[in-house]
């Protein structure tokens, strides 16, 4: 692409007056927000909590026991692991969208809700404090004829459950090794047999019911299984599937059995020292273009595991994931019916790929794993589908199990007129039926929103996830080590809408509930002295390609794609007049670029939800806040930006810089470039700067820059939100935490970034691709066993891998990404 010039002096007056008319207006508009006043946000340690009130600013607490204690929507384990942040997120009124989810006519995962083939247990035999935990969520009906029994027990606590068993009926748990999963996905009753190992739970317990807990949650109950050592005695180590069933008579009760492939590894002993395999950014598509970058590579990187001889490798404890298990699309899938079914069809092909590994995944979210839509079809693709006789009405209702409760086609169709011009309905969920806040009951933190009130999406991709992997965050431990999985593209669903893989917002956002847990498990793991490794897709710190560090995107509408993006898309010009933009919109020259510009790190607050009178809620500086006060926090795990990178920051160092270093031209013309590299950003920032000229979707500003009117947007087009970020930055920055914690001597932190497992790759090794995986190496150099080395794996060719290098992090040494004294910058290239 051709860089273009600066404006023609004969455009610059009028290009000048709408510049600084579009400046004011979006100063003016940031000040009503009362982010301009710059006042500080009251300060959390990790020992505390924060706990909003109405409109008021959080109230510090002190992070005591009962605090640390499980809530009534919670399962933690016996060691402090959070098994499940909340039980309820596979129900329907969790989960609840147009388009079905269910996987070969096969709800993944319904009542057994842990372990999940993405929040798999690790049961180690010689810790006498160990448990197997198994969750279920069962409605009256399915053990009525067991005549249950709930003892008495506080509200808070889970009560002991009794139900019969006589041998012929109850409940009955299998573990099932690989060798045995075609018995142990049977629609008959399970027997034991080589492979197949039947478990008796030591107790049954039921989650207490509260008065306040909606009524909703209440169609089924929460029972726990859990198993001991004696009870797991006989099950020798390995990786094995999970079932359970609900029995009359030694037969499957009611059709009510469930597994999870690959969801326990039994361990005979935890070592101190071991490997972890990392993959990152699979980003499985099935379109026919992105399949060979996508899908077959997620084939090859299982089975060259499965095939591998390699030590670190073979005796690997497991497998962690930094997100975009997804692509939710390709390029070529803009048509409404691969639209409304690319999530269901990915999933099957990521859950035939995933069954297969000899190793447990815990799997992380990414923002490819959360793109939703309405149903907002661009009109250039209506237009293309009408000419073949197809629309979203014939999509839609030729499912035969339309997913939303009480669908009608025309209820359907007035949600999608009421929300066509505002792009979504805004409401306070990430997903699900309801609004959280931070507390310890249900009538403090759960709120129900009437459907009537909620965007009724056509899909969401947490939906899918929630439905056939597991929940959006949690943790475990293993030897000293606890990891914390936190789903870092946790924006409100009406910020996650697009069409396909194309939206607006691709960058990071942590809500205050997710927040308040996270303050829980540093919590836990201060209390018995564990080393922490945090996983997350996006970088906290903010930018863009993991540089300009600070910067904080704003969150922008949905309002749908420009008409010269649609007709690039669906392959109807020659010319991809998309990439025609004014020079200071030049975006790096990827194999997307022209397409989808999807490395935004991290996002700014909400405008409607996390801004307060006393300022706003910028999570990913609350993170790093959180990162820096906590001795125990040693390792940071991203994807994300496609290569892989190494950074170790010692106390004292800059997180995040105070102010944004925007006063001189080439600085604003970087941000005003990542502002509108994506189309559909760009589409947003035209409607939502120039609603007069940009509400016609076939507008294309860009092909009027050749007159005397000039671009519409320009690099001063965006100065009311870099005004607006610097006074957000200068509050963070009073309450300290734009550094590392000074005080914690010897408290570095690590970040590792790593590659794509696709050949989506923006590093190279030589001549080749960087796209592969990595081994992590969990060693004693200190106090607590902690990831001090990564062993670095390119791809080859079909189901093969070659190492490339293996890197010592040097904990005690200050490690910029770029350099000279960087180890993996003198490896690959960017």
């Amino acid at each position: 692409m051709a860089r273009r010039g600066p404006t023609p002096a004969y455009m610059a007056p009028m290009a000048l007056a709408r510049r600084l008319l579009v400046t004011v207006t979006a100063l003016a508009a940031a000040c009503v927000t009362a982010a301009c006043a710059g006042e500080d946000e009251p300060s959390a340690r990790v020992d505390e909590v924060t706990k909003p009130s109405g409109g008021e600013a959080p109230a510090p607490q002190t992070m005591g026991p009962d605090l640390l204690k499980e809530r009534p929507w919670e399962v933690v384990s016996k060691k402090g692991e959070t098994l499940l942040s909340n039980v309820f997120y596979a129900e329907a009124s969790e989960n609840e969208q147009v388009m079905p989810w269910m996987v070969d006519g096969r709800a993944v995962i319904d009542r057994l809700v842990y372990p999940t083939i993405g929040n798999p247990n690790l049961f180690v035999k010689d810790d006498a404090e160990d448990e197997l935990t198994v969750v279920l969520r069962l409605e009256d009906d399915a053990i009525a004829h067991l005549s249950p029994k709930v003892g008495a027990a506080p509200d808070a606590d889970p009560r002991p459950l009794t139900l019969v068993d006589d041998g012929r009926s109850g409940l009955a748990f299998f573990l099932v090794a690989r060798s045995a999963r075609a018995a142990g996905e049977g629609k008959v009753a399970l027997a034991e047999r080589a492979g197949v190992v039947r478990i008796t739970p030591t107790k049954l317990l039921q989650q207490a019911e509260p008065p306040d807990m909606p009524a909703a949650l209440k169609k089924r109950h929460t029972v726990r299984a859990v198993f001991d050592r004696a009870a797991m005695a006989k099950v020798t180590p390995g990786l094995y599937d999970v079932r359970f069933e609900v029995r009359k008579n030694d037969a499957i009760f009611a059709n009510v059995y469930e597994w999870q492939s690959n969801a326990v590894r039994v361990f005979d002993t935890a070592a101190e020292e071991y490997q972890a395999l990392n993959v990152s950014d699979t980003q499985v598509s099935v379109a026919t273009v992105y399949k060979t970058f996508t899908a077959d590579k997620i084939d090859d990187f299982v089975d060259a595991v499965s095939a591998s001889r390699d030590p670190r490798v073979q005796n690997a404890a497991f497998i962690t994931f930094n997100g975009d298990l997804h692509n939710g699309g390709s390029p070529e899938t803009i048509r409404q019916r691969s639209v409304a079914t690319t999530y269901a069809d990915e999933a099957k092909r990521v859950l035939d790929a995933l069954k297969r590994l000899p190793l447990p995944i815990f799997l992380t979210a990414g923002n490819h794993d959360g793109n939703a839509a309405l149903g907002h079809v661009p009109e250039l693709v209506a237009r293309a589908d009408r000419a073949v006789g197809t629309d979203l009405f014939d999509v839609v209702t030729e499912q035969n199990n339309v997913a939303w409760p009480g669908f009608t086609w025309s209820g359907y169709q007035a949600f999608l007129d009421a929300t066509k011009d505002t792009g979504a309905r805004k409401n306070d969920v990430t997903t699900g039926g309801f609004s959280r806040r931070i507390g310890r009951t249900y009538g403090d933190t759960w709120a129900e929103i009437p459907r009537d009130k909620r965007n009724m999406v056509l899909y969401d991709g947490f939906h899918q996830w929630q439905k056939t992997y597991g929940p959006l965050y949690g943790s475990w431990t293993f030897g000293k080590n606890r990891y914390v999985s936190i789903n870092s593209y946790e924006l409100r669903q009406h910020h996650r809408v697009g069409w396909g893989m194309y939206t607006v917002n691709y960058g990071g956002g942590i809500g205050r509930v997710q927040m308040d847990w996270i303050d829980r498990e540093l919590g836990r793991a201060k209390v018995a002295n564990e080393d922490v490794v945090m996983l997350m897709h996006h970088d906290p710190r903010g930018g863009h390609n993991g540089k300009d560090l600070g910067y904080y995107f704003p969150l922008l509408p949905y309002f749908g794609m420009s008409q010269s993006t649609v007709n690039y898309l669906l392959g109807e010009m020659f010319t991809p007049s998309i990439c025609k933009k004014p020079e200071f919109a030049l975006s790096v020259d990827e194999r997307e670029s022209c397409l989808h510009d999807g490395l935004q790190e991290w996002m700014g607050p909400d405008p409607d939800f996390d801004r307060e009178v006393s300022g706003s809620f910028l999570s990913g500086m609350e993170l790093l806040r959180r990162v820096s006060a906590s001795p125990n926090v040693r390792t940071m795990l991203l994807g994300h930006a496609h290569f892989n990178t190494l950074e170790v920051l010692q106390p004292g160092d800059v997180l995040v810089p105070n102010k944004l270093a925007l006063g001189d031209a080439p600085s604003q013309q970087r941000t005003a470039t990542l502002e509108a590299a994506n189309p559909v950003r760009r589409y947003s920032w035209e409607r939502t700067l120039l609603p007069g000229l940009g509400r016609d979707p076939a507008f294309d500003p860009w092909a009027r820059e050749a007159t005397p009117e000039g671009p519409m947007l320009g690099q001063a087009s965006f100065d009311g939100w870099r005004s607006e970020l610097d006074g957000m930055l200068r509050a963070s920055g009073k309450a300290a935490l734009r550094t590392m914690d000074g005080q914690s001597v010897g408290h570095e932190v690590a970040i590792v970034r790593l590659t794509s497992a696709a050949d989506l790759a923006n590093q190279t090794y030589g001549a080749q691709s960087m796209y592969g995986w990595s081994v992590l190496h969990v060693t004693k150099k200190a106090d607590l066993p902690r990831i001090n080395r990564v062993t670095y794996f390119i791809h080859q060719g079909p189901d093969a891998f070659a190492e490339v290098t293996s890197v010592d992090i040097d904990r005690a040494s200050r490690v910029a990404a770029r350099g000279a004294e960087n180890p993996l910058d003198k490896v690959f290239d960017w």
